[in-house]
């Protein structure tokens, strides 16, 4: 028998459209990525949670089809990963997706595992016939010079988004306001990255939030939203940020996706307490 599960892809109607969850990657992470919880209060969640030591974290990549377009919503890792994956493209053939069928990639923000999808191993780009669609403070930022006092880590990311916008740069575009296309609007969710976005989706009487980065560590961060991480670039707005959000999705009770929650990645939000808790999608057989 193969070592790999055969379900990598899961899908869901969202009115007209049909939103597809794809695998890019699993990452092995570790509790000293939180800068404002106790390591040993971390370790006490995620171990309640029965989850594996070391802790990973899941990266889903969302592609919508509205019927006219076929979207992406960020690329996963593509040419920057390692042994961690990635496994968008192979998800995406395994569903009769070529490249070339992608039309649109939404951009959330610029960090190598959202945006290094967009180019392959050689630097080419991935996807040659989309338009590339990048929230304007996340370009300028990130496209711009490295900064003399960021972290290694910072500066790792720096130059990795200079050498995606130096591939595909002639395919990207400033994303101002919030309408994006018919269906799609963007919900600026500031903190972790400057112009870090969520892409609201809405067709009929369906709609869901993909708030992206809002959660890295789902059994820690969803009972402790003021625990932020270390690629945070502002610690303090990504904390208030989580809590804000978590708070208006769980009185609304819309649906969210996030990138870094298990996969399929797809729930409900609910308070717990002082904190939130997650409630995940049910799987069903048919879309």
């Amino acid at each position: 028998m193969t070592s790999m599960q055969p379900a990598n892809v899961h899908q869901l109607r969202i009115g007209d459209f049909v939103l597809t969850t794809l695998l890019d990657a699993q990452m092995e992470a570790s509790f000293e990525l939180f800068q404002n919880l106790d390591e040993t209060e971390a370790k006490r969640l995620h171990l309640e949670s029965r989850r594996p030591t070391p802790p990973r974290i899941t990266l889903n990549v969302y592609l919508l089809d509205t019927g006219e377009r076929k979207i992406l919503i960020d690329t996963g890792l593509g040419g920057l990963a390692g042994d961690a994956g990635p496994y968008l493209m192979a998800n995406l053939e395994a569903i009769g997706i070529a490249a070339e069928d992608i039309d649109t990639v939404l951009i959330t923000h610029m960090h190598p595992d959202h945006a290094g999808g967009l180019i392959d191993a050689n630097d080419n780009p991935a996807f040659p016939k989309a338009t590339v669609l990048v929230p304007a403070g996340e370009l300028d930022y990130w496209g711009g010079e490295i900064p003399n006092d960021v972290s290694d880590a910072q500066k790792g990311q720096f130059q990795a988004a200079h050498r995606v916008i130096a591939a595909v740069g002639s395919q990207m575009q400033h994303l101002e306001g919030t309408d994006v296309l018919p269906g799609i609007t963007r919900v600026p969710l500031p903190g972790h990255t400057p112009d870090h976005s969520g892409y609201r989706i809405a067709s009929g009487h369906d709609r869901i939030l993909i708030w992206t980065d809002i959660v890295h560590m789902p059994q820690i961060q969803f009972p402790r939203p003021d625990a932020s991480v270390a690629f945070d670039t502002d610690l303090d707005q990504a904390a208030a940020t989580r809590r804000e959000i978590m708070a208006q999705v769980a009185e609304s009770q819309e649906l969210i996706a996030g990138h870094h929650l298990d996969f399929p990645g797809i729930g409900y939000v609910v308070e717990d307490g002082d904190g939130f808790r997650f409630l995940p999608h049910v799987w069903q057989p048919t879309v």
